[in-house]
């Protein structure tokens, strides 16, 4: 559960999952397959639930085109079927040319930022659908005719400038009227799950002002034929859902960590929860090579070297092992008052694994040790934070 040490009162509420404790829970009768302990027990909170949750959730994303592909015309037919009976050097050559599909994309970003006044919002909402009739693309839409088109499929913008598709339903003729009627709106957009990528989670499928710090449930980790697993139970002691990637628990364990170790991403996160703060993404970044050989050294070494006598050669030392082994844990989020909607704010807790330090316990082991205090141990090994960088992306 959270330590309150070195962060607010009410910032120190948000958590997300415990340390483990052995646990006597058999698996065997609820869960298929060769299933072994030893079990370890944890408590996750709403946030680690979702996080860990397998199941596909739903987020906005503003439609602003679609991509169009046509049928192939009747000579390219022709061409196919002669190419057919061409030798084979002349057919691998042609083979691979296909129609080209049809971009129709909105050149215009303009978005209705969210208001405290919902009349002014509306007001503002009916002048922003007269601007859309001198956009192209409900003009392109218009124009086109479903009989020579295949397949379609949509555009959209995100927050932060990133572009990704939305596979459509139904028809063409479908297909085209919702592209007509969705058009530069805010549309629901399917994922398979919060974890979207190698690290990378989609934070905008849960309600955080829904979070209780108090409501907790139970993740179990296992073994199944000799590879690592877990799974999460209901209140009834019930198999709510399986973890087949055990890396996801550590992930967990590292965010908990840099709750409790960095103040100004747990300020954020706490943001988030009483809605002054929209959260995007969450990254655990293993790539993150920030130089500081190059840059001051960070607070953390400053600290330690106000009380330990480090000679100037020695820092020098210090700086080249800090740009080994870090890892960033980083949050987005756009603050809605600020008006610019795009703008992503980032929190980055950079944490750094101990193995890099093993040169520091032979040369300066008092720096080794004032260091080694400050440390913290999960599956993945020992970290501590080394930095902590906030900001945005003012491009706009």
């Amino acid at each position: 559960m959270p330590n309150k040490d070195n962060i607010s009162d009410d910032a120190s509420k948000i958590w997300i999952i415990s340390e483990g404790r052995s646990s006597d829970i058999d698996l065997k009768e609820m869960l298929d397959g060769n299933v072994a302990g030893p079990y370890k027990e944890f408590r996750i909170s709403d946030i680690g639930r979702y996080l860990l949750n397998p199941h596909s959730i739903e987020v906005k994303k503003r439609l602003i085109g679609g991509e169009i592909h046509y049928k192939q015309g009747a000579l390219k037919k022709i061409g196919k079927s002669l190419r057919k009976i061409l030798p084979g050097s002349a057919k691998r050559r042609k083979n691979g040319a296909q129609v080209s599909p049809e971009l129709i994309v909105s050149p215009y970003k303009l978005r209705i930022p969210s208001m405290k006044d919902p009349d002014l919002e509306a007001h503002l909402n009916q002048f922003y659908g007269l601007l859309r009739s001198y956009d192209s693309v409900p003009k392109k839409l218009a124009l086109l005719d479903p009989n020579k088109i295949v397949e379609i499929v949509g555009i959209c913008d995100d927050i932060g400038g990133n572009f990704s598709y939305l596979k459509l339903k139904g028809s063409v003729e479908e297909k085209i009227k919702y592209l007509e009627k969705s058009f530069s709106k805010d549309v629901g957009v399917v994922l398979n799950r919060a974890y979207i990528a190698d690290g990378l989670f989609e934070l905008r499928g849960y309600n955080f002002e829904s979070y209780n710090p108090e409501r907790s449930y139970r993740l179990v980790s296992y073994s199944e034929d000799g590879e690592p697993k877990g799974c999460v139970l209901t209140a009834q002691d019930k198999i709510d859902f399986t973890l087949n990637d055990s890396s996801l628990i550590k992930h967990m364990q590292l965010l908990e960590q840099s709750l409790r170790a960095n103040p100004s991403i747990s300020e954020a996160f706490y943001r988030c929860v009483k809605g002054q703060a929209t959260p995007i993404k969450l990254f655990f970044n293993k790539k993150l090579e920030i130089d500081y050989a190059k840059t001051a050294l960070p607070a953390v070494y400053r600290d330690v070297f106000k009380t330990l006598d480090v000679g100037l050669n020695q820092r020098n030392q210090i700086k080249p092992i800090l740009n080994y082994l870090q890892l960033g844990v980083s949050l987005n989020y756009i603050l809605p008052e600020d008006g610019a909607e795009d703008r992503l704010y980032t929190h980055i807790s950079v944490l750094h694994d101990f193995r890099a330090l093993e040169p520091l316990r032979k040369n300066l082991p008092q720096v080794y040790s004032a260091l080694l205090k400050q440390a913290f141990i999960t599956e993945t090994g020992r970290y501590y934070l080394l930095d902590s960088i906030n900001g945005y992306n003012n491009e706009q």
